[in-house]
């Protein structure tokens, strides 16, 4: 097996097997690579619509589109994917299997004692899976909690969206974590939980995807609320700490796309409305807590 190189804007995909035995060869820092011409290494987890990749190796999604606008006005011709389960993205990333996470990642205090992230790119809300014709009669996370017995899926290394499942009362003996999206319909399915909670374009797409009848969206659905405000899940890219000269040329390029009338027609089709960007919130808030 090997790493399949690609010409820009459209990715190989290396998978995660292959991104263990290798590491980078170069002893550079990653704005010195990139400023040579070698070619980044992208970490994803074919989570639509942030990011994923099609049956040719194209990598698609609201991130990847972002990231190659961003890294385009960097100078930066190349990148690769490099699919890694989400919950091993951040190890990934620390251990050098590649250069950015783009993943839909949340910007939280614990994470960003691992990695360091560029500002928000955009600000969601959750959404909650159950079977069809919803028979337990959820509409929020707090009915979850009500009954000890229920069992909540979410995916592994989502910490940020079971949080607000335990903000709104859920026990941690009622959260189940399990590896993505299509492993968390076969459980709802399966009766091994009977709800999960997911981000909501993410849970529109995962939806569509599956063409599942025995599952459906909770609508209405009461979003979850944290000392009195209704949370959102505000994600970005993340970074190695070290990388911090790359953070900085990063977030001025995006700063500049993400502030123009331009970034809300980029990200639109991906189901991005003008609300799902983020306005007067920082990363460095986000860290705090």
């Amino acid at each position: 097996m090997s790493l399949l190189k690609s010409p820009f804007g459209k990715a190989a995909i290396a998978g995660f097997a292959l991104s263990l035995m290798t590491g980078m060869a170069s002893a550079d820092t990653l704005l010195e690579r990139a400023k040579a011409g070698e070619a980044l290494r992208i970490g994803f987890a074919n989570e639509a619509p942030f990011s994923s990749a099609t049956s040719d190796g194209e990598l698609v999604g609201s991130d990847i589109v972002l990231l190659r606008a961003v890294l385009t006005k960097m100078g930066v011709k190349d990148f690769d994917g490099v699919l890694t389960p989400f919950g091993s993205l951040i190890p990934g990333l620390k251990a050098k299997r590649f250069d950015i996470i783009a993943a839909g990642l949340y910007i939280r205090p614990d994470r960003c004692k691992q990695v360091a992230f560029a500002e928000p790119v955009f600000a969601l809300g959750d959404a909650l899976v159950v079977p069809a014709g919803n028979p337990k009669k959820l509409h929020s996370l707090a009915d979850v909690g009500k009954d000890p017995a229920l069992k909540l899926g979410y995916t592994t290394g989502a910490g940020a969206l079971v949080e607000h499942a335990y903000a709104s009362g859920v026990a941690k003996t009622q959260a189940a974590p399990l590896p993505d999206g299509p492993s968390l319909i076969a459980a709802v399915k399966a009766g091994r939980i009977d709800a999960f909670i997911y981000p909501t374009l993410s849970t529109q797409e995962l939806l569509k995807a599956a063409k599942d009848p025995g599952v459906e969206r909770v609508d209405p659905f009461v979003q979850p609320v944290v000392d009195g405000k209704p949370v959102l899940g505000v994600g970005s890219y993340a970074f190695r700490p070290d990388d911090a000269d790359f953070l900085k040329a990063f977030n001025e390029a995006l700063i500049s796309i993400v502030q123009s009338p331009d970034y809300v027609k980029m990200i639109e089709p991906f189901g991005y409305s003008k609300s799902d960007i983020p306005v007067g919130i920082t990363t460095a808030d986000l860290c705090k807590g």
